[in-house]
Protein backbone atom coordinates (compact mmCIF):
# COMPACT_ATOMS: atom_id res chain seq x y z
CA UNK A 1 0.00 0.00 0.00
CA UNK A 2 2.65 2.06 1.08
CA UNK A 3 4.47 1.51 -2.08
CA UNK A 4 1.17 2.13 -4.39
CA UNK A 5 1.27 5.93 -2.43
CA UNK A 6 4.46 6.84 -3.17
CA UNK A 7 4.09 5.83 -6.84
CA UNK A 8 1.00 7.91 -7.26
CA UNK A 9 2.99 11.13 -5.83
CA UNK A 10 5.56 10.74 -8.53
CA UNK A 11 3.15 10.19 -10.89
CA UNK A 12 1.16 13.25 -9.72
CA UNK A 13 4.31 14.91 -9.39
CA UNK A 14 5.46 14.32 -12.97
CA UNK A 15 1.66 15.18 -14.59
CA UNK A 16 2.00 18.62 -12.66
CA UNK A 17 5.62 19.23 -14.11
CA UNK A 18 4.25 18.49 -17.51
CA UNK A 19 1.56 20.86 -17.18
CA UNK A 20 3.83 23.27 -16.02
CA UNK A 21 6.18 22.86 -18.92
CA UNK A 22 3.21 23.52 -21.49
CA UNK A 23 2.42 26.47 -20.10
CA UNK A 24 6.33 27.32 -19.83
CA UNK A 25 6.02 26.17 -23.95
CA UNK A 26 3.18 27.85 -24.83
CA UNK A 27 4.65 31.55 -23.48
CA UNK A 28 7.87 30.91 -25.53
CA UNK A 29 5.45 30.05 -28.61
CA UNK A 30 4.11 33.50 -28.00
CA UNK A 31 6.84 35.47 -26.12
CA UNK A 32 10.31 33.16 -27.66
CA UNK A 33 12.69 34.29 -29.95
CA UNK A 34 14.04 31.37 -32.69
CA UNK A 35 17.23 29.56 -31.41
CA UNK A 36 18.50 25.97 -31.92
CA UNK A 37 19.15 23.25 -29.43
CA UNK A 38 21.46 20.15 -29.49
CA UNK A 39 20.58 17.31 -27.22
CA UNK A 40 23.24 16.01 -25.00
CA UNK A 41 21.15 13.74 -23.48
CA UNK A 42 18.09 11.51 -23.63
CA UNK A 43 16.33 9.08 -21.66
CA UNK A 44 12.50 7.32 -21.71
CA UNK A 45 10.75 8.10 -18.42
CA UNK A 46 9.12 5.02 -18.53
CA UNK A 47 5.69 7.39 -18.94
CA UNK A 48 3.62 7.54 -21.46
CA UNK A 49 0.78 10.11 -22.33
CA UNK A 50 -1.55 9.32 -24.61
CA UNK A 51 0.48 6.19 -26.10
CA UNK A 52 3.87 8.25 -26.41
CA UNK A 53 6.53 8.56 -24.01
CA UNK A 54 8.10 10.86 -21.87
CA UNK A 55 11.21 11.75 -22.56
CA UNK A 56 13.53 13.22 -20.33
CA UNK A 57 15.70 16.17 -22.20
CA UNK A 58 18.83 17.74 -21.59
CA UNK A 59 19.74 20.46 -23.77
CA UNK A 60 22.38 22.71 -24.59
CA UNK A 61 20.37 25.78 -26.00
CA UNK A 62 22.31 28.41 -28.43
CA UNK A 63 20.53 31.65 -27.52
CA UNK A 64 20.07 34.19 -30.53
CA UNK A 65 22.92 36.39 -28.04
CA UNK A 66 25.15 33.47 -28.75
CA UNK A 67 25.40 32.22 -25.15
CA UNK A 68 24.82 29.04 -24.39
CA UNK A 69 21.94 27.99 -21.96
CA UNK A 70 21.62 24.62 -20.13
CA UNK A 71 17.77 23.56 -20.59
CA UNK A 72 16.51 20.35 -18.34
CA UNK A 73 12.79 19.09 -19.31
CA UNK A 74 10.60 16.36 -19.58
CA UNK A 75 8.56 16.10 -22.68
CA UNK A 76 6.04 13.80 -24.31
CA UNK A 77 7.42 12.88 -27.67
CA UNK A 78 5.38 11.48 -30.06
CA UNK A 79 6.96 8.17 -31.31
CA UNK A 80 7.51 9.29 -34.96
CA UNK A 81 9.37 12.04 -33.54
CA UNK A 82 11.78 9.34 -31.48
CA UNK A 83 14.44 9.38 -33.71
CA UNK A 84 15.30 12.73 -32.87
CA UNK A 85 16.12 12.22 -29.54
CA UNK A 86 19.25 11.58 -30.02
CA UNK A 87 22.22 13.29 -28.13
CA UNK A 88 24.30 15.25 -30.43
CA UNK A 89 21.09 16.11 -33.06
CA UNK A 90 19.74 19.63 -33.13
CA UNK A 91 16.35 20.42 -32.87
CA UNK A 92 14.79 24.05 -33.26
CA UNK A 93 13.11 25.96 -30.53
CA UNK A 94 11.57 29.24 -29.35
CA UNK A 95 12.79 30.25 -26.39
CA UNK A 96 11.77 33.11 -23.89
CA UNK A 97 15.66 35.21 -23.18
CA UNK A 98 14.65 35.95 -19.66
CA UNK A 99 13.78 32.33 -19.12
CA UNK A 100 15.44 29.73 -21.08
CA UNK A 101 13.06 26.92 -19.32
CA UNK A 102 10.30 28.65 -21.32
CA UNK A 103 10.72 26.75 -24.17
CA UNK A 104 8.96 24.77 -27.30
CA UNK A 105 10.50 22.52 -29.26
CA UNK A 106 9.71 21.96 -32.96
CA UNK A 107 10.06 18.47 -33.89
CA UNK A 108 8.78 18.60 -37.30
CA UNK A 109 10.85 21.39 -39.07
CA UNK A 110 14.85 20.19 -39.52
CA UNK A 111 17.82 22.23 -38.43
CA UNK A 112 19.24 23.07 -41.73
Amino acid sequence: MADASARMAQANQMMANMAQGSVLATQAIANGVPAVATITSARQTGAMLNFNPVVELELLVMMPSGVPMPVSRQETVMQIHLGRCQPGLRLNVRVDPADSNSLWIDWVNPVY
